[in-house]
């Protein structure tokens, strides 16, 4: 018999429910996909755990607040990039939503239209699909990923009770799960040409959470390993993606080129992160 990890967080997880998923361009918004004159960037948004009360609403794919076209991370990303937003129904593992929702055939769209540079950003659990995704399938175009406040390590609350048919896709973010995820995946490195940067996010100085995911679990050892970039940023977990005075910090982010860390630029920020 196969452990319930597997089944959990594996791509073939027999007679698995399917995933809803859709994708739209939210800037410039527009119904069919269209790439703006001389714009080389597009970034796709994918967002993370969304709580529901009713079983009938977790396979239901929907926006967040943050991915909509009036969102001030949306507008910020938009002077500059044609912006793309993915949501997924919440009712299957986390990498059957990699391997099923629209993201893969999104990305090819993306890289059909004739941009150069794909980023992925991701909040929360978006954040693992990214780095999933990435790992995954690393020739699909996707040139970086900014994963924020995702819990590469695990979240404490990911233990919350909810609607029984989101428990499969809750049960892939708790520490345990997402430990023996990496054991099973330690095989899959982030490519060596892809940039990519986790966002640390506390709810104060001082604090070691930003009141979902720990510190220490936004940015984790494999990951510092791979000599893996980090930004710190004050606020709470949900917030960061929607907060005003951070959709510049995180724009520029998508801007800017994001270079792989010596192992002594690695040291130096986990004593700034974590005081060790």
């Amino acid at each position: 018999m196969l452990p319930a990890i597997t089944l959990l967080c594996t791509l073939t997880l027999a007679g698995a429910p399917s995933v809803q998923s859709i994708c739209q361009q939210v800037a410039p918004e527009r119904q069919s996909w269209q790439r703006t004159e001389n714009r080389t960037q597009a970034v796709l948004l994918i967002h993370g755990f969304h709580y529901h009360f009713r079983d009938s609403s977790v396979p239901r794919a929907e926006f967040r607040p943050w991915q909509r076209a009036d969102s001030a991370l949306v507008k910020e990303l938009g002077k500059t990039a044609d912006v793309f937003a993915l949501a997924y129904g919440q009712n299957v593992a986390l990498d059957i939503i990699v391997k099923d929702s629209k993201l893969a055939p999104s990305v090819a769209e993306l890289r059909k239209l004739g941009y150069s540079d794909i980023v992925l950003v991701g909040h929360s659990a978006g954040g693992l699909i990214a780095r999933h995704f990435v790992e995954d399938n690393p020739n699909a175009g996707v040139t970086k990923v900014i994963q924020v406040c995702a819990p590469n390590g695990g979240s404490p609350l990911a233990t919350v009770s909810g609607p029984k048919s989101q428990k499969v896709f809750l049960e892939c973010l708790t520490a345990d799960h997402r430990k023996k995820c990496l054991e099973m995946r330690a095989d899959k490195k982030i490519p060596d040409k892809m940039q990519f940067v986790c966002v640390i996010a506390r709810t104060e100085k001082g604090a070691d959470s930003d009141g979902v995911v720990p510190c220490n679990c936004q940015w984790t050892p494999d990951l510092h390993k791979q000599g893996i970039p980090a930004i710190g940023v004050f606020g709470a977990h949900r917030d960061i993606v929607r907060d005003a005075k951070l959709a510049g910090t995180l724009s520029n982010l998508v801007r800017e080129k994001q270079e792989r860390w010596t192992p002594e630029r690695v040291e130096k920020a986990k004593k700034e992160f974590f005081g060790k």
